[in-house]
């Protein structure tokens, strides 16, 4: 026993150790001396950086993985490359944050907040948080270094780069090696090259964070996931291993409530792949091994389910207690067909021809079978469980990409070992596609990745409603708003108007307009957070707008903006403003116009005569299909509010 504990003071992992110990311990008495401290999340947050990074390297060690100074010079210029990119891409455009792509930020400064007062406040709103859908786990790592910047919704993006992207590009390049182990690739030099640089590029893997929602930083745990099993079959009881698998589990489940359809789809094919293996080793008398890897797993297995229930049941019960399907249901937009379509979409022609000629590869040379097998059972089992409950969305393709990566470098592996032949062509063919990947635009309403050039130019529309010339006049808009000025405008004269107590009320809710827009214009002030209220759109999850009747001003556009709405007639607050304009003179007077610029005028009405019950039963009146199916959103809502005000 003390020759371990020397061995472990003396090695680099004691030392670290020992480090991140003594760094702990200085924090503690640091919160306890200057509870208040300004300091304290940043340093908490560089802690926890600095302790997965740790991490990282010993998942990467665990996993056999080792990098020359090939390898390092690669990641070295990728991650540079990305900090150019990140950079890049948000000061070219003028975007405003809304919905969750202000989300997250909102929580960093929340977070902030909580840990201005003390050290026990910022845990506890970061532990509170375990049982929503948006956690605040994120936020512990996100903290460093963006309390350095200017605290805006581009820097909270750029940071990232620095935050997330150092941990996932080094476990995503030790992936391509793990899988250029499995496959026994010899021509090593373009296999890594085009491997790392085919998935780090993929325009899906940065979509999101590029409008500043952090989601990729759960692929962290899910790539440790992938190199601490793919070659790992239960032969024995490695207590590491499994510890980190454990964590890793915990952790991407807690950066995003949705990993769990990976974590599920993913472990149920690898068990799978496990008891293949113990059958095919059985069946040539190694019977006792057979069993062994079988009892082994079967045990993790178990242990992993109960002690994760144990550490995650306020989540877990959550999850038992809510209808996510039900109340999901509005952007459920055709399962499993439509998800399909979705998938290949987002995949792209060049991305299937490299995954056909790894498939082709794989079964012609009998080269490890089981992977592409693994990848695609996981992908379907993913696709089953997610379906039953909404379409995915942009972020939402990131829980996929473990799989997809997998099928890619089986590719990459393909084209790198027939580089002899059609040399050319195949440099040609990875370089395209690497530029077309770069070039491809991050917005909220991107459904096919695509150049600026291309937008607008092809028959491809993010709906079956819109033209591609009218797809691209939105996305223009949406994506670099060009009327941020007059933005700007509204939200000044929301808070000259409204003192504090008084409320305006905006009934467009669209990714075109909505309130979000005017609140967050001027991040990271938010003068008029308190002073407009959020909006009402989507069946399911807003409630009755009982702030409408509240409000001393009522805003409205013309034409009433409905992005990607496959009812019009039947959206939320389209009804809304229909049933608004038939009365509106009754209750409203006209108190100012404002003309943005593109073809669109809000105008701004003043409430002139106080909200009645026969008001909220009117307005109430157009949505009985939707209080039918959510009394507790719709008219329980309403007459507690009446109730409340005795009428």
């Amino acid at each position: 026993m003390s020759a371990t504990l020397s061995k472990l003071r003396t090695s680099w992992v004691g030392k670290a150790l020992l480090a991140y110990a003594v760094s702990a311990l200085a924090l503690v008495v640091l919160g306890l001396a200057a509870p208040g401290s300004a300091v304290f999340f940043p340093l908490v947050s560089l802690w926890c950086n600095l302790a997965l990074f740790g991490l990282v390297l010993v998942v990467l060690r665990l996993a056999d993985v080792k990098f020359d100074l090939f390898h390092w010079a690669v990641i070295i210029g990728f991650w540079a490359a990305a900090l150019l990119y990140f950079y890049w891409a948000e000061t070219r455009r003028s975007f405003v944050y809304i919905w969750d792509y202000v989300n997250y930020i909102n929580k960093q400064y929340n977070a902030e907040a909580a840990f201005l007062q003390s050290p026990g406040a910022g845990f506890r709103y970061i532990f509170d948080s375990f049982t929503e859908d948006y956690t605040n786990f994120n936020t512990l790592f996100i903290e460093f270094p963006f309390c350095l910047t200017d605290r805006t919704g581009d820097s909270f993006a750029i940071c990232q780069v620095f935050s997330i992207v150092p941990m996932l590009l080094l476990l995503l390049a030790g992936l391509v090696v793990k899988v250029g182990q499995m496959l026994q690739v010899k021509n090593r030099f373009w296999y890594f090259l085009i491997g790392l640089s085919w998935t780090f590029t993929y325009p899906w893997l940065r979509m999101s964070a590029v409008l500043s929602q952090p989601d990729w930083f759960g692929l962290i745990f899910a790539f440790s996931i992938l190199l601490l099993t793919l070659d790992f079959r239960f032969e024995k009881l490695d207590l590491p291993r499994f510890g980190l698998l454990f964590l890793a589990t915990a952790a991407i489940i807690l950066s995003r409530r949705w990993y769990l359809y990976f974590v599920v789809g993913y472990y149920f094919a690898y068990a799978v792949l496990v008891l293949v293996s113990s059958a095919r080793i059985a069946k040539v008398g190694r019977k006792q091994e057979a069993l062994l890897q079988v009892r082994n797993l079967i045990l993790f297995g178990l242990m992993s389910m109960v002690a994760m229930v144990i550490l995650l049941w306020p989540l877990v019960s959550h999850i038992l207690g809510y209808d996510y399907a039900d109340h999901y249901s509005y952007y459920n937009g055709g399962g499993m067909v439509t998800e399909t379509y979705l998938q290949c979409a987002r995949m792209g022609l060049m991305n299937l021809v490299l995954m056909g000629m790894g498939l082709w590869f794989c079964f012609k040379r009998r080269k490890m079978p089981a992977l592409p097998c693994l990848a695609g059972l996981e992908i379907l089992l993913s696709m089953v469980l997610f379906t039953r409950v909404q379409t995915t969305g942009s972020q939402h393709m990131l829980l996929f990409l473990p799989g997809w990566f997998l099928l890619f470098l089986i590719g990459a592996a393909a084209l790198a070992e027939g580089m002899n032949r059609r040399r050319n062509l195949k440099i040609g063919f990875w370089l395209f596609t690497i530029a077309f990947a770069t070039s491809v635009r991050c917005s909220p309403l991107t459904t096919v990745a695509l150049p600026d050039f291309l937008i607008g130019r092809t028959v491809l529309s993010a709906s079956p409603q819109e033209s591609a010339h009218d797809f691209a006049a939105i996305d223009d808009l949406v994506y670099d708003r060009k009327d941020l000025p007059q933005i700007k405008a509204i939200a000044k004269w929301i808070d000259t108007h409204c003192a504090d107590g008084e409320i305006a009320y905006m009934i467009p809710h669209d990714t075109l307009y909505c309130p979000d827009h005017f609140k967050n214009c001027l991040l990271p002030q938010t003068p008029i957070n308190g002073k407009l209220a959020f909006g009402f759109s989507v069946p399911g999850t807003h409630y009755f707008p009982m702030q409408f009747f509240e409000a001393k001003y009522v805003l409205t556009a013309d034409p009433f903006p409905l992005t990607h709405v496959n009812d019009p007639e039947n959206e939320m607050s389209h009804k809304l403003n229909d049933r608004f304009l038939a009365v509106r003179d009754e209750y409203f007077a006209l108190e100012e116009t404002f003309d943005m610029g593109n073809g669109t005028t809000f105008t701004i009405w003043r409430r002139t005569v106080a909200p009645t019950r026969a008001e909220v039963e009117y307005y109430l009146s157009a949505f009985t299909k939707e209080d039918a199916k959510y009394p507790e959103m719709f008219s329980q809502v309403a007459e507690n509010w009446l109730a409340a005000r005795g009428l």
